[in-house]
C-alpha cells in the first residue's frame, strides 16, 4: 500500500485555436469555455461540458490529445492539468 504523500500542482491553459498536446499528468479535465462545440479525441463538449479523466495513485497518463473547435461561436477551451513534483 501506497501511505507517502506526494506534492503536486494545477497546470490551467487556455487555448482559442486547434492543438495537440501530450497529458503527462495524473489527472486532465478539458472544460469548454467558449459557445463552439469542441472534439476532444473523438468526444465532443457542448458549451460548459466537461470531460475529465484521472488516473489511479502512482499513475500517469500519457494520452495525446489533439483537439478542435466544431461550427462557429467563441472557441474557448480550458485544460487544466495535475502534474507531480519530482
Amino acid at each position: 500500500m501506497y501511505n507517502e504523500r506526494q506534492g503536486y500542482y494545477n497546470e490551467i491553459s487556455i487555448y482559442q485555436t486547434a492543438q495537440y498536446i501530450k497529458s503527462d499528468c495524473a489527472d486532465i479535465t478539458f472544460y469548454n469555455t467558449g459557445t463552439a462545440n469542441v472534439n476532444v479525441n473523438g468526444i465532443v463538449l457542448l458549451p460548459n461540458q466537461t470531460l475529465a479523466l484521472s488516473a489511479n495513485v502512482c499513475e500517469i497518463d500519457k494520452t495525446k490529445y489533439n483537439f478542435f473547435f466544431v461550427g462557429t461561436g467563441t472557441r474557448s477551451l480550458t485544460v487544466i492539468r495535475k502534474l507531480y513534483i519530482d
